[in-house]
């Protein structure tokens, strides 16, 4: 077959239209597509605050007796100890790095998705129904992206204890919209082990907020016309949008940052930062003192060898022109030039204060010891450490998280499958997935879960081995794939007869000419 010619004559032969009536039907068609995909993607962005307006937010300055005063009465200043909490994550590096470590280590692509509804025990399966739910709440969880998504109210939640937010998803993606926490409180517990909560509608009355509402849509719209309906302050948040953990998780109605214990060390550390920072400052000052000598035989000190108002006029040029910032002189009767630093001892010890109180700080908040590894002595010693930070990050917010995921699947999926978290941090990982492997040795169905732990999501471990396998037949085309010893045989692949008996035959040799 001549491809070329019959591609020129179809060519010759279609005179229906032009080539400069099929380019402008082209850009037609090409301009109404990207008029439909730019209307589709401002339908699927969600506005969510009005740019040209000023913003009137601050951060609010606390002293160590300020902060000292409301760790004493915590019950009582709750909403000081947050901004504290607020304040001393943008002062305190230590602070910062301290929070983002629980907050990163966080693993939530390492799951399993078990489809318990649709599955019988007694063997009567209807496998369709199976494989449509698992299907169905695997695209669900590609839409949640709880890995990424939760990463902004675990955060929070570290630093004011509690975080409400709504919950918005569509097929394009999903985001959560995190509330003042000073205006919703806690109204009950879901099965599924997170919290429900009300908003105090009452705070929205103003342009600003207005306009929050106008730009988010629902659920805002609703609650905010029942506010206006029933005149009730508090509205509860539909289920269906309601997303809220709390670190304290066992206590309801008191709301204490995690680490608020922490705060006068932190505050202290500052402290003897602001001090170390006025020492070195000090340190670079240097004083040239220029001695003028006295008459030989004067009577009196102001009797100078050189008039003292020349001097000034020399001294004024000296300064302005010879000297650096850091350095100034003076004039006192006297001989010759003698020069004054700032610097003391009493620097160095300051230097010593602020990195004992870092490494005390630091070992005594717990992930401090990994931030700050001179506490670490052994591998040992560093996994255990690691085992029992992702213990203290996780316990009691994964049961919410997961809570979470599986109360919006079923508002979301028709019957969905169960998701199980599983209990582990990016730094615990690799441990659990030689155990996990260790089952799957022995024949338990731990595989797909397997390799979520190696960050591949369900959905991608299944399209990869119907196109590896069904598609592209790699089984056949790569005859020796990758294998370990516990699926080889003594006849298998990476194992020659003829090398093993060689070395069998050679030991035998040896054996009998021991010289």
């Amino acid at each position: 077959m001549d491809f070329k010619k019959e591609t020129h004559n179809a060519s010759v032969n279609d005179n229906t239209s032009s080539v400069k009536d099929k380019k402008a039907k082209y850009e037609d068609s090409r301009k109404k597509i990207l008029r439909d995909n730019f209307a589709k993607a401002i339908s699927e962005m969600k506005k969510l605050r009005n740019v040209n307006r000023n913003s009137t937010s601050s951060l609010n300055i606390y002293s160590r007796e300020d902060i000292q005063n409301y760790v004493k009465s915590p019950l009582s200043n709750e909403t000081n100890l947050r901004n504290v909490s607020w304040y001393l994550y943008y002062r305190s590096n230590v602070y910062f790095r301290l929070v983002n470590w629980y907050a990163t280590m966080w693993d939530l692509n390492s799951r399993n998705v078990v489809p318990l509804s649709t599955f019988n025990i007694s063997g009567n399966n209807d496998n369709d129904n199976i494989l449509k739910s698992y299907e169905e709440t695997l695209n669900q969880l590609e839409t949640y992206n709880m890995q990424d998504n939760s990463y902004e109210i675990l955060l929070r939640s570290y630093i004011e204890d509690v975080v409400f937010a709504i919950f918005y998803r569509d097929e394009t993606g999903s985001f959560f919209y995190v509330l003042d926490p000073s205006e919703c409180k806690i109204d009950g517990r879901y099965f599924t082990k997170d919290f429900s909560y009300s908003v105090d509608m009452s705070k929205w009355r103003t342009d600003a907020r207005q306009e929050i509402i106008e730009f988010l849509g629902e659920p805002l719209q609703s609650m905010y016309k029942e506010y206006e309906r029933t005149g009730e302050k508090y509205i509860h948040m539909p289920d269906e949008y309601c997303a809220c953990i709390k670190f304290r998780s066992a206590e309801i109605d008191r709301v204490i940052p995690p680490f608020a214990g922490l705060f006068q060390e932190i505050a202290h550390l500052l402290e003897l930062e602001d001090i170390q920072a006025i020492a070195d400052e000090q340190s670079i000052y240097k004083l040239l003192v220029l001695k003028m000598k006295i008459l030989s035989g004067a009577n009196i000190a102001n009797d100078f060898e050189v008039d003292p108002d020349l001097m000034n006029e020399y001294l004024d040029i000296f300064i302005d022109s010879a000297l650096p910032d850091y350095v100034t002189a003076a004039m006192i009767p006297g001989d010759g030039i003698e020069a004054f630093d700032f610097s003391t001892t009493a620097t160095d010890k300051d230097i010593s204060r602020v990195d004992e109180a870092t490494n005390t700080l630091l070992s005594t908040a717990g992930g401090g010891a990994v931030i700050n590894t001179r506490n670490i002595n052994n591998t040992a010693a560093f996994n255990a450490w690691l085992k029992s930070e992702t213990e203290f990050a996780i316990s009691s917010l994964m049961p919410q998280i997961q809570g979470i995921t599986n109360r919006m699947l079923t508002y979301d999926v028709s019957n969905p499958c169960n998701v199980v978290y599983f209990p582990l941090s990016v730094y615990t990982r690799d441990d659990y997935k030689k155990s996990l492997l260790e089952s799957c040795q022995y024949s338990f169905n731990n595989k797909i879960a397997y390799n979520t732990l190696n960050g591949i999501s369900e959905k991608s471990s299944l399209a990869m081995a119907h196109l590896e396998e069904n598609i592209l037949g790699l089984h056949d085309i790569m005859k020796y794939p990758l294998s370990s010893s516990h699926t080889q045989s003594s006849d298998s692949v990476g194992s020659p007869k003829k090398e093993d008996d060689e070395i069998e035959d050679s030991t035998e040799r040896s054996r009998d000419n021991p010289s």
